[in-house]
């Protein structure tokens, strides 16, 4: 828990315990969680945990880059705290979400001459292993 508290405090965040928890919850997942999906697995271990807590923490973890958000469009954020780059798979099933080994330079070095990108979210949509498995043809 110390090298947690180390990384808030070395990016100006005061390391309270549930922001200590919640970081540390977002660096082992590999979900790329929402707000909802923190909230209900911590309460169990903290019970005078919020909704708001965990969303106005997570909210403070994007705007000093401890995390990036995902926005597949869907009208729920979710959270990843891997900042390498990487692009996203989301099955349209579950709903799960999976890191894909493009990286978002493999894009841009398919952009027409000329071109300067500053910024790339590659989002990819289909059905993980799991729900095609399943899935009656």
């Amino acid at each position: 828990m110390q090298i947690h508290s180390e990384i808030l405090e070395n990016k100006g965040i005061r390391p309270s315990v549930q922001r200590v928890r919640i970081f540390k919850f977002l660096m082992k997942s590999k979900e790329h969680p929402t707000v909802e999906m923190i909230f209900n697995a911590l309460l169990p271990e903290m019970p005078s945990l919020s909704r708001t807590t965990v969303y106005n923490t997570v909210e403070l973890f994007k705007e000093v880059g401890l995390v990036q958000v995902l926005d597949f469009g869907r009208g729920v954020l979710r959270y990843d705290a891997d900042l390498s780059p990487h692009s996203h798979f989301e099955c349209e099933r579950c709903g799960a979400v999976y890191d894909l080994d493009i990286k978002p330079q493999d894009i841009s070095k398919k952009m027409p001459r000329g071109f300067k990108v500053h910024q790339t979210y590659f989002y990819v949509f289909g059905l993980c292993s799991h729900c095609k498995k399943n899935e009656k043809n």
